[in-house]
């Protein structure tokens, strides 16, 4: 949102606002926001959260998996995992076990009244012949959060890749190991046929835990973020439908002033599909925006405090009387202080040029600031500034030092006064120089320079464009730095070619 919000640049060197009272209806809008995840990205998500979680190198045991099996190891390498997205709410996640191992330390029973045991039997996986594993997985929007949930693994060729490793010695028992071997073979047999379900119950245990830990979408966001004096203001933003007809993993987020409705059934179609990109992006609607500054702007809480930093200085200066002439004819300035009020919220209007760039206009009307004077609590209205009308637009584009800055295209302000004499021509003047300086404030001190994480995985935007009713940002991947890790670069573009 801070795309948007440095555009409201009214005297941003104000310390005092005073908000507009009322407050605002009950709102609702489907697809408030969109966010794409293409299937190459997903892609990276996956890979990063499998090396985050320990991949491509597994290795554990247990010290008592049963009443006859201990000392249980285990060690495996895995290719990195590829997903494939398809139309209907469902993906397929592919990779490949390189070579396992799995070591039971003791097999232990009851023969002849004597506590006999087999040590070292097992599973081995050959490395020069790997195991494919597929997963389909099933994705939905449940109560407000994206879910992952698998739902079978298939393993074509588990009966021949998987070799059984006899015991490598048995002990306190009067029967031969290849005897005993030959009788307790069966419960290996019973494990390589269960292998397909054992990985499911796992990677549901996973999935659960992911979503506990990653909240990106899964959690309800509160914009502007609710306050304890104002409980009404805020925005409730959640997942709440999926679109995956366009080969994409594309997720709308609805605003309420309410939670979360009633799940949605798959798929669910986002209006205008077609005109939306195909890679990554964060889409943000008009009237979003304009609602979250209708609500920002209604805020009940009304404070004031004196003009400090700059704009004290500009106070105690002399520079003030050639703005506010009306200032001479008081004694001291030490106890005057400015409020800005806005009768009216910002409008923000997305437009798109000819160039196919992405213009962000705001429209300010019936802005008042209000100059008062504390007189020992008794508080004097001096006089009052009226912005009748402002305009201002900036196109956003990408930093070669990272981050978004803007560049300006509109900036036109018109003011009136009561009570009080300004020098209005300069005022207006003086906003227009002022909402210029922070625009190009910009180029040098880029906003978002932070990359967006979803979990350990980094993108920055890339390009803007309004498609529809929806400012588009276009998400990438950052570039790697002078002299990274080709290696590893060339391993993961090796997966994501494959990916799609």
């Amino acid at each position: 949102m801070r795309v948007l919000c440095v555009a409201i640049l009214l005297l941003p060197s104000v310390s005092t606002i005073a908000r507009a009272e009322g407050s605002p209806a009950p709102f609702s809008e489907s697809a408030a926001v969109l966010f794409n995840v293409s299937e190459r990205d997903l892609n990276r998500i996956v890979v990063d959260a499998f090396h985050a979680n320990g991949g491509p190198h597994f290795a554990g045991g247990k010290e008592r998996v049963s009443s006859s099996v201990a000392d249980l190891r285990y060690s495996a390498r895995f290719s990195d995992p590829v997903i494939r997205l398809g139309t209907d709410g469902t993906a397929r996640l592919s990779l490949d076990i390189l070579d396992a191992s799995l070591r039971i330390g003791r097999l232990e029973r009851k023969i002849g009244g004597r506590q006999a045991r087999c040590e070292d039997a097992g599973v081995d996986v050959d490395a020069g012949s790997p195991l494919a594993v597929d997963m389909a997985l099933g994705l939905t929007i449940e109560n407000g959060a994206l879910r992952v949930i698998p739902t079978s693994v298939l393993i074509p060729e588990a009966a021949e890749r998987l070799r059984l490793v006899e015991p490598a010695r048995c002990k306190n028992t009067p029967l031969p190991r290849w005897f005993l071997w030959w009788v307790g073979k069966s419960y290996f047999r019973r494990m390589v046929d269960n292998i397909d379900q054992v990985i499911l119950e796992r990677a549901r245990t996973g999935a659960a835990r992911l979503e506990e830990k990653e909240s990106l979408l899964t959690r309800r966001w509160e914009i502007p973020k609710e306050r304890q004096d104002n409980v009404e203001s805020s925005l409730r933003l959640f997942p709440e439908s999926l679109d995956m007809s366009g080969g994409s993993l594309l997720v709308a987020m609805t605003a309420s002033s309410g939670g979360p409705a009633l799940p949605s059934i798959l798929p669910a179609r986002v209006e205008e599909p077609r005109r939306l990109p195909s890679g990554s992006f964060l889409g943000i609607s008009e009237s979003f925006v304009n609602e979250t500054a209708r609500r920002t702007a209604s805020n009940k809480a009304s404070s004031h405090r004196n003009a400090s930093g700059n704009f004290r200085k500009l106070l105690t200066s002399n520079s003030v009387y050639a703005l506010i002439p009306g200032l001479r004819k008081i004694d001291s300035k030490a106890s005057v202080y400015f409020e800005v009020e806005f009768k009216t919220a910002p409008r923000f209007e997305f437009r798109s040029l000819n160039g196919g760039e992405a213009l962000i206009r705001v429209l300010f009307s019936g802005v008042a600031i209000n100059i008062r004077k504390d007189e020992g609590g008794r508080k004097t209205l001096l006089g009052t500034l009226h912005v009748d009308s402002g305009r201002m637009a900036v196109v956003p584009f990408t930093n070669l030092l990272g981050g978004i800055s803007f560049r300006i295209a509109e900036n036109q302000w018109q003011v009136s006064s009561a009570g009080l004499e300004f020098d209005e021509d300069l005022v207006a003047a003086t906003l227009q120089e002022i909402t210029f300086g922070k625009i190009f404030a910009t180029s040098y001190e880029p906003l978002l320079a932070r990359a967006l994480h979803v979990g350990g995985t980094e993108f920055i935007p890339n390009a803007f464009a309004v498609s529809g009713r929806y400012l588009v940002i276009g998400l990438s991947e950052p570039p790697l730095p002078e002299g990274g890790d080709s290696a590893a670069a060339a391993t993961r573009t090796g997966t994501l070619l494959g990916s799609r």
